[in-house]
């Protein structure tokens, strides 16, 4: 089979792509992916006639979850969901094909293949794994026994290896030309966050793999960074997991020893100010540095919780919790913890890029804080910020929440109303 991008052109929908409804949207990918005549539809083994009819439904779907992953991370859950739905309640498109009755179930089996993780089938290669695990769950689908399920499990497994491989080649550049008509989204918030190209990445990526997702197809950022590889992800992957994985046991163990501090009674206040500074501040440092790891994330919520209560203990004056409380927001802010660690993820000539692939909010509050540290640096990263956007411009790209960011940093942007801001902005288009 061929797996280059000029197969494409099978996706005759290019050009309707502009000011579509989410249910127009899904329509046409529906009637696009059913309607093109690949290898993954046709078996070259004797199957069942019901797994003949079920196979090409399989492997369409497994790419329908591919498109909803992608539109997801360019414009958020939301506008997803719609898309989802529609999916859900198209039963036909122009009477060539139906079963969309299954598509629930189907998604439902990936989630849960995704969950249970690859299989050992593929000697190492953790997608051709899941792809087997998805596998698995799609056959629970057919109404044959398991001895003949096993006969052809491989011939299933190989056709959504080729189906995902087609999915992940063609649709990034489809959804990149996708622009929602406003009016179709306006009460649903799209995302802000430049989450690169591809679907390679973790939902919530540590530091150093979020770094490599800012930089993917971004042409804010040098050509030379801009195509992190599957081993370079792999590499920052494993280092924001060991760095969680010695945080998780370095929390748990203060939490034990904090444990037995009150059971043996009263702790005086002294303690608790050295516990405060010493133990619980770097965790919580820590915990922000490794990024949006949702284990990471928690721990940096409890251990805030437990600040605060130590606070009430030491009985201080309005003021002072307040100093204490502006601390711990500049300390403990994700963006700028990543910025002031050693090794730092991003370059000192990359934080502006890497601030303007954050959502709005974050863009704000990192603003604000700098603010009122330095605002000299604010000044830096206006300066540095209003010359990347300049820059995307003329490569026609636009970077998600592209307005707001640009009233944030004082430059000129239309004027955004609160009530608006759920509209679409344009993001970002293929460059050659």
């Amino acid at each position: 089979m061929r797996n280059d991008r000029s197969d494409s052109s099978s996706l005759s929908i290019d050009n309707a792509l502009q000011r579509v409804s989410p249910h127009l949207l899904a329509v046409a990918i529906l009637q696009s992916v059913m309607e093109s005549d690949k290898p993954w539809r046709k078996t070259d083994v004797e199957v069942t006639s019901e797994a003949q009819a079920k196979f090409p439904m399989a492997c369409e779907f497994y790419q329908l979850r591919i498109f909803l992953d992608l539109l997801k991370q360019r414009f958020g859950s939301g506008v997803a969901n719609l898309v989802e739905a529609s999916f859900v309640t198209v039963t036909d498109v122009q009477g060539k094909h139906s079963g969309m009755d299954l598509f629930s179930r189907f998604m439902a089996a990936i989630s849960l293949a995704r969950e249970l993780g690859p299989t050992e089938d593929a000697a190492g290669n953790k997608q051709i794994g899941l792809d087997c695990r998805v596998a698995d769950q799609a056959l629970k689908f057919i109404s044959e026994s398991d001895e003949e399920k096993q006969t052809f499990r491989l011939v299933l497994a190989e056709s959504l290896t080729y189906a995902r491989i087609w999915a992940e080649q063609i649709f990034p550049q489809l959804v990149a030309g996708i622009e929602f008509d406003p009016t179709s989204i306006a009460f649903v918030n799209v995302e802000t966050a430049y989450k690169g190209l591809t679907n390679r990445w973790r939902e919530s990526p540590g530091c150093f793999e979020r770094h490599l997702q800012r930089m993917e197809g971004n042409p804010i950022f040098p050509e030379s960074q801009r195509n992190p590889t599957d081993e370079d992800i792999l590499l920052a992957r494993s280092k924001d997991d060991a760095e969680l994985e010695k945080l998780v046991i370095d929390v748990e163990t203060f939490l034990s020893d904090f444990k037995h501090l009150i059971e043996q009674g009263q702790i005086p206040g002294r303690t608790i100010t050295d516990l405060m500074q010493h133990r619980v501040e770097p965790l919580m440092v820590r915990a922000a540095e490794i990024g949006h790891l949702s284990p990471a994330q928690v721990h940096l919520e409890t251990l805030k919780k437990l600040m605060e209560s130590m606070l009430k203990s030491l009985n201080l004056a309005p003021d002072v919790i307040g100093g204490f409380r502006r601390d711990w927001r500049r300390r403990t802010n994700v963006f700028i913890t990543q910025q002031w660690r050693d090794d730092k993820p991003m370059s000192q000539d990359g934080d502006a890029a890497a601030l303007l692939c954050e959502t709005v909010e974050d863009v704000s509050e990192v603003l604000d804080i700098y603010q009122e540290l330095d605002s000299g640096v604010v000044d830096s990263l206006r300066e540095l910020a209003l010359l990347h956007f300049e820059m995307a411009k003329l490569e026609g790209f636009h970077l998600p929440g592209a307005a707001e960011k640009l009233a944030l940093f004082g430059g000129h942007a239309e004027t955004v109303a609160i009530q608006d801001r759920a509209k679409p902005r344009p993001w970002w288009r293929v460059w050659t």
